[in-house]
Formats: C-alpha cells, structure tokens, sequence
C-alpha cells in the first residue's frame, strides 16, 4: 500500500511539472479564452458583470404589516411590511406585484390563524383565481394552524397578480403571514 501511495505521489508531481515546464505565454492564453467565450455565445451564454446580473434580478418578500381581521369577499390581502423588493415590481400599498418583463414567476404565500378563526385566500392573476390556500382554525382545533400555497406561473410583461380573500377571511397573523415571489 506504501509503494501504491508512492507511486501516486510521483505521478501527480510529474503531471505538475509537465505543466509548469509547458510554457503557455499569456497571448496562447487569451487566445485559447477567446475559442472558449465563442463556444459559449454560440451557445447563448452573454458576458455579463456583477452588476449586470444583479439589475436582472426580480424578486420580493413581504410580511402582512397589521392584523387582518373581518375582511370581506375578494378583498385584496396587502402585505405591507416589504422585506424584499429587487427590481420594484411588488406595490407594498396596494399588494399587487407586477411583472416588469416576461418569464416565469414562482410564487409563495403562508398564512397563520389564531384557533377558532379561518382564513381562506386566493391567488388571483388579471382577475383569473390560480391558487387557493384553506387555513382553518375552527375544526375543534385549540392551536394556531397555518398554511401555505405555491404556483409557478408564466407571465407576460405588466401581467398583476395577487392574494385576496377567498369567502371572507375572519383572522390572519402580521409579521407571521407571508408572500414572495422570484423570476426563474
């Protein structure tokens, strides 16, 4: 097993001197980069720095900012406490998000009740329900119960979408009841 490990060991210092005593000058470098970030443009990959990427970026998390409590049918669920808002598409006022460009969108949304209470939501995109989110704390229940929905969905630019009330929402935690979104 020694002589194994030996042999390896010169192996791998061979290979390390072959390649320091290889003398690429810089010029076979860039030349041998420039192939390389051709085959890749090629292919469709764009050269792009930091702040390039972080411009592309679209993505928001928010909590609800107050209580809601007693909230009629298809009202609008505003969660007002913006934590997170890269590329300024989620309006904190009216809780709509807006798609600033075409792509697909994964979104996230989790509410917690108190027991005794419900609070039953949609995800509405342009009027059209996507998803539903069920909490119901009545079902002799003595705990706080909580739920959470998801959609991923594909969105032209200036598509809205947002969360409302399904029925009527009768009790929803701030700062324990969330909604986020991303571009994929």
């Amino acid at each position: 097993m020694y002589m194994l490990n030996m042999l390896k060991t010169t192996f791998l210092l061979l290979c390390i001197l072959l390649e320091v005593c290889t003398k690429e000058t810089p010029q076979d470098f860039i030349s041998k980069f420039n192939k390389y970030n051709s085959v890749c443009q090629g292919m469709g990959y764009k050269t792009m720095n930091c702040s390039e990427k972080e411009k592309n970026i679209i993505a928001f998390h928010t909590l609800l900012s107050k209580r809601q409590e007693n909230l009629g049918k298809s009202t609008v669920v505003v969660f007002g406490n913006v934590l997170l808002n890269t590329g300024n598409a989620y309006d904190g006022t009216t809780g709509k998000f807006t798609a600033p460009e075409d792509g697909i969108y994964s979104f996230t949304w989790t509410i917690l009740t108190q027991p005794g209470k419900y609070f039953h939501t949609e995800m509405v995109l342009n009027g059209h329900i996507i998803s539903y989110n069920y909490v119901n704390g009545v079902s002799g229940n003595s705990h706080y119960s909580s739920g959470s929905s998801s959609a991923i969905i594909k969105m032209k630019k200036n598509d809205k979408i947002w969360i409302r009330t399904y029925g009527d929402g009768k009790f929803a935690y701030e700062n324990w009841s969330s909604f986020s979104g991303f571009k994929l």
